[in-house]
């Protein structure tokens, strides 16, 4: 798969300001949604005008900034399997440990169709995601990586922005896991491999290596 045999859309949604990747392979009618976030609804727009079909929802991890569109989705395309990190599976259904209590919008949605572990390959829509287990942010966080000949993509949620990391005083957050597994499993990629964060621009594995003061101070 090359770069260019895909097309890549991101969405910023709603007050949390967090992005929704919508991808596809070029001359397919299907499409894979990454973190469908709150208020999805010109994301479902988008991807009606464009004649595509969610062949599914890749969740990074279960707070509410992220899994809050489900119900959306689900209303449009209610046979769309959802893919969730293992030990967020849980936070689907627990208001208090899905955030959305804490921001006083209670929500809860059925459960995953799918709970995914390091290692597992998700083939659908033409594309290949390799999961990989990055926990700190939230105990059952994953990240997608989806490998092309140029450069890989990873679709890194909370885990690293550009310049900066994820909140580690939520519940089950813990610091000292997501330095390390940043260190362990994002900057043992190669340089030039693209992150598409959770939160603001995309970046790089290289630049976040040498720039982003959160990782390069410990």
């Amino acid at each position: 798969m090359n770069l260019s045999d895909l097309t890549l859309s991101s969405f910023t949604l709603s007050s949390f300001s967090v992005n929704c990747y919508v991808i596809a392979a070029k001359g397919r009618p299907d499409c894979v949604v990454v973190d469908p976030g709150l208020e999805p609804s010109q994301v479902i727009v988008a991807i009606k005008n464009n004649g595509l079909t969610p062949s599914a929802l890749l969740i990074t991890h279960g707070h509410i900034d992220h899994i809050g569109g489900l119900a959306e989705f689900e209303a449009e395309w209610p046979q769309t399997p959802i893919y969730i990190g293992e030990k967020d599976k849980p936070k689907l259904a627990d208001p208090d440990y899905n955030l959305s209590n804490y921001f006083d919008i209670p929500f809860t949605t059925h459960d995953a169709s799918y709970a995914v572990r390091e290692g597992e390959t998700i083939e659908v829509a033409g594309l290949s995601f390799k999961v990989l287990d990055v926990p700190g942010h939230s105990c059952g966080h994953v990240v997608y990586m989806l490998e092309c000949e140029e450069r890989s993509i990873v679709f890194s949620g909370d885990v690293i922005f550009a310049g900066g990391v994820g909140r580690t005083d939520f519940l089950d957050g813990n610091q000292d896991d997501l330095i390390r597994n940043i260190r362990t499993k994002l900057f043992t990629l190669p340089n030039e491999t693209l992150l598409f964060p959770g939160h603001g621009p995309a970046t790089t594995v290289g630049r976040e290596k040498c720039d982003n003061p959160h990782l390069n101070r410990q």
